[in-house]
């Protein structure tokens, strides 16, 4: 009997650890490859519809995704966390491409700055801008 203790302790220890694993904070369940669709329709102010699609990662529950060509317009890097329950609150930061495209028909390659609010299941997302028109954000985890 004195072999078993040390065997049910280490069963136990073991089984306490994987549980602790799989409900770690930071989001890690998201982690992997996910394809981004962003499209916004038209604006009030004219500015035509556009849909940008482009890859992300989640590592350590840290989103990074990268359209175009960082520093050339147009191009945006998306980043944020993406929290154990699914709620992400993300930062797009790029370039503006062409003006017909821009709010206020802004110049190509003027800086532009979004909150966007996500939430994220274990292999889809969703998540949306709001500035004159909203922007909405598709998640797909590849």
């Amino acid at each position: 009997m004195r072999c078993a203790a040390p065997f049910i302790f280490g069963l136990l220890a073991g089984l306490w650890g994987a549980g602790a694993a799989a409900q770690a904070p930071g989001g890690s369940r998201f982690d992997g490859h996910w394809g981004v669709v962003l499209a916004c329709p038209p604006s009030p102010d004219g500015a035509l519809p556009f849909t940008w699609r482009f890859a992300a990662g989640i590592r350590g529950g840290v989103l990074h995704g990268q359209y175009g060509t960082p520093g050339q317009p147009p191009s945006m890097s998306l980043d944020g966390r993406v929290e154990y329950d699914g709620a992400a609150q993300l930062q797009a930061r790029g370039l503006a491409g062409q003006s017909a495209y821009n709010l206020n028909q802004a110049s190509r390659g003027v800086p532009f700055q979004y909150d966007v609010t996500a939430q994220f299941d274990p292999t889809r997302g969703t998540g949306s801008w709001v500035t004159k028109r909203t922007c909405d954000f598709t998640f797909t985890k590849q």
